[in-house]
């Protein structure tokens, strides 16, 4: 059964206070305050809310989801409005309220404020924090209810919000990252293009054939290096972590390992790589900039997601191609998810066991199947993208067969402290790795100083 609901309030308020400290990363050396355990709650699909009284479910959404249901309800807008009508219509009494309240900072501050005046949503959506949500108690756990269609799902589309083995949040539609090249390009440096490269070596040498043949019209790779504490550039960088198995997280990847000696043959191979980016491209703040420049002709090469094939026809790419990404020697197969759109439970919900079975809702068939041809996204379970493949174009299959093939499909780490501090750190270290010839193991040695005092 579930807390009492003023004790969970009471509960949570504290959590969110703690939670509060570590987002918006206020300086502090006192130790965390000390969080009551909420009992965790268990879920059957057989506890439906059965109620009288009228109901209503409120579920903070993303944009694109929230806006179209009322500016494209005929195309984008109709996965909205299945979201809410279909569950209302097999749930009598039931109104489910969609409203969007931001994404990132924004979306954690608003839960905050929610949270702490009592009038949090049922539901709530995001991308990367709900781990540590979820350690807190302020998440409902969801295996019992999800038992039966658990095997159904791509288990990266769930990690973030997986902890000690139970899940407390599932992905309505996710990507992926694979290896994108301009054809006109490739060829026009006296390359094959049907023979993408395949290995590490293989990518830095036609990188850097292509650089060369081109003269400075056109460049061999592009690469999105660090702005800030943003982590558009980390993303396409951590696909290289992980098929080297060096992970830039410790304990249980919770904190930082930025001096892992795992990582030094990645970013000595990221620093040739920026040497075959056009001049000054990789610290671009812009990050559509960045990418469309493969799209126009001025680079061969780029790490692109699972959004680029129809972003690089609307720019005018006509033969842009995808493949996986190349490996090191000795490395594995790996990929990171990216753009994945999770809904998870509140334990301040009014309404949990209903709650759940429409986080349960965003996963079956007739919902997932509605992703791709109104979001132009890609469905989160196995059987809508292989049921999804057959009807799609070769660069699409390519990104599909990654979500079902690809064993190693990582997320990024979810610092439990300081997290824009921490990625800020790691953005100064890939600076000095691609602005100087700098030792990469005293950089990464400074940084792993510099994280362990903000984390200390």
């Amino acid at each position: 059964m579930f807390t009492n609901r003023s004790t969970t309030r009471f509960v949570v308020s504290l959590l969110c206070l703690l939670l509060f400290l570590i987002a918006c990363e206020v300086p502090t050396n006192d130790a965390p305050t000390p969080v009551p355990p909420t009992p965790n709650s268990s879920l059957t699909s057989t506890e439906t809310a059965e109620s009288s009284e009228p109901v209503e479910l409120v579920i903070w959404a993303e944009s694109f989801t929230h806006s179209t249901m009322t500016t494209d309800p005929e195309g984008a807008g109709r996965y909205g409005l299945h979201l809410k009508e279909q569950f209302e219509a097999e749930h009598p009494g039931v109104t489910v309220t969609i409203e969007h309240q931001g994404w990132d900072e924004i979306l954690r501050q608003n839960l905050f404020n929610a949270l702490l005046a009592g009038t949090a949503p049922d539901i709530v959506v995001g991308e990367n924090f709900f781990q540590q949500y979820a350690e807190l108690g302020a998440l409902v756990p969801l295996d019992d209810i999800i038992d039966d269609v658990k095997d159904d799902l791509i288990p990266g589309t769930y990690k973030a919000a997986e902890v000690d083995g139970s899940i407390y949040g599932l992905s309505a539609f996710t990507g992926v990252f694979a290896f994108e090249r301009n054809c006109q390009v490739v060829t026009a440096a006296g390359l094959d293009c049907d023979a993408p490269p395949e290995t590490w070596d293989e990518l830095l040498s036609e990188a850097q054939q292509i650089t060369e043949s081109g003269a400075g019209d056109y460049y061999g790779f592009t690469l999105q290096g660090p702005v800030q504490t943003s982590v558009g550039g980390i993303f396409r960088i951590a696909v290289f972590l992980a098929q080297a198995g060096a992970p830039i997280c410790q304990d249980n990847c919770t904190k930082p390992y930025f001096n892992n000696p795992d990582a030094i043959p990645v970013l000595e191979f990221i620093r040739e790589l920026h040497k075959q980016t056009p001049p000054g491209l990789a610290f671009n703040a812009n990050e559509g900039q960045v990418y469309e420049q493969l799209f126009r002709g001025l680079s061969a090469y780029q790490i692109a997601g699972s959004w680029h094939p129809g972003w690089a026809k609307s720019i005018g790419c006509e033969d842009c191609r995808y493949s996986a990404v190349p490996i090191p020697e000795d490395g594995q197969p790996a990929s990171i998810i990216v753009g994945n759109v999770i809904y998870a439970v509140l334990q301040q919900s009014e309404h949990p066991e209903l709650a759940a079975e429409w986080v349960k809702f965003i996963v079956r068939e007739d919902t997932q199947d509605l992703v791709y041809p109104t979001l132009g996204r890609l469905p989160s379970t196995r059987s809508a993208l292989t049921k999804l493949r057959p009807n799609v174009d070769p660069a699409t299959q390519e990104f599909i067969d990654q979500l079902l093939n690809n064993s190693e499909l990582g997320i990024l780490p979810q610092w439990r402290k300081e997290p824009q501090l921490l990625w800020g750190i790691y953005n100064d270290l890939l600076t000095e790795v691609l602005t100087t010839e700098r030792p990469i193991a005293e950089i990464m040695e400074e940084a792993q100083l510099a994280a362990e005092k903000v984390i200390e």
